[in-house]
């Protein structure tokens, strides 16, 4: 059932001058093909588990007003739903491990939480409940657990909550800032962008020891995504004015650079073909 390299494909947005593509291409970053093209951002990409669909943030003009909105676009069909489209932000949306719903940020009742939303739009449920910002959620592949970023402690740090509610644990210890969660499809790993003496450098984390494995060499490193088969990790870098993509290994040793054409790539998400 796990899917081996060649059986992936990436999302990522490319920037054309004032255009942002939602691109999909093969692993390797070639056979690109425009989803979606936008003159207004196009940000947090998630595939769904079936690699059918992709959700997103786009920041489309309506009534006037450009505002972030959490689309499921099919990508077979190019068929769209709005997922969430609350009163203020809608973003960073993650899916469920069965593909029906997602965990959404809201800022509707006020700061940004964490909410459930069906995957075609509807009602929402809140799941977490603090003074601060709980942002970029990431579910685990058992449905049980969310991790996710918030500052409730002072500065960015990664917690967790049970699905149904509950208590709050921290996961993050190590270093001033920790953000942007993902939990390996097996479930053992975590990966997310850590802040170290040489900037924003992506981390692996095994889940069951805690111990930690910083990843990338860079000093602007950003977006990680777990491959389908939870062996390879894929971010973006900021070199100077152009922004690449890598994928490295869990434990650092082995790094490619992809060579998906653009000198502005960022956001990527890895997914298993339909």
């Amino acid at each position: 059932d796990e899917p081996g390299f060649f059986a992936t494909r990436l999302s990522f947005v490319r920037k054309d001058g004032e255009f942002h593509n939602l691109i999909v291409s093969d692993s390797d970053g070639q056979n690109t093909q425009v989803a979606l093209r936008s003159r207004q951002p196009i940000i947090s990409l998630a595939w769904s588990p079936d690699g059918t669909r992709l959700a997103y943030v786009s920041y489309e003009e309506r009534d006037g007003i450009n505002k972030p909105v959490v689309y499921v676009h099919t990508l077979a069909t190019g068929r769209r739903v709005v997922a969430a489209n609350e009163r203020g932000s809608n973003s960073s949306p993650a899916w469920s491990p069965d593909g029906k719903s997602l965990a959404v940020v809201l800022t509707r009742d006020g700061n940004s939480q964490i909410y459930r939303v069906s995957a075609e739009g509807g009602a929402v449920t809140r799941l977490t409940r603090s003074a601060g910002i709980d942002t970029e959620p990431s579910f685990t592949p058992d449905g049980r657990h969310v991790y996710f970023t918030s500052d409730r402690g002072g500065s960015a740090q990664i917690y967790r909550v049970p699905i149904e509610g509950g208590s709050t644990e921290r996961v993050t210890f190590n270093g001033p800032f920790n953000a942007r969660p993902q939990i390996s499809p097996d479930g053992r790993y975590m990966v997310y962008v850590t802040r170290r003496d040489r900037g924003f450098q992506i981390a692996v984390m095994d889940l069951a020891s805690r111990q930690e494995t910083l990843v990338s060499e860079g000093s602007k490193d950003d977006s990680p995504s777990f491959a389908p088969s939870s062996r390879w990790v894929i971010y973006s870098s900021r070199l100077g004015d152009r922004t690449l993509l890598t994928a490295v290994s869990l434990d650092g040793k082995l790094r490619s650079r992809l060579s998906a054409q653009g000198s502005d790539i960022r956001g990527p998400a890895w997914g298993r073909l339909p």
